[in-house]
């Protein structure tokens, strides 16, 4: 990975639950983007 792509350039909403761990990718390479 020589540059980082940018996924957005805003904050996404994310609906989360108490107790669990969310992981995710912040290369903007991920296919499934938050």
């Amino acid at each position: 990975m020589s540059e980082p792509v940018i996924a957005a350039h805003k904050p996404i909403l994310v609906e989360t639950e108490a107790g669990k761990s969310y992981f995710w990718c912040s290369c903007g390479r991920s296919k499934n983007q938050p």
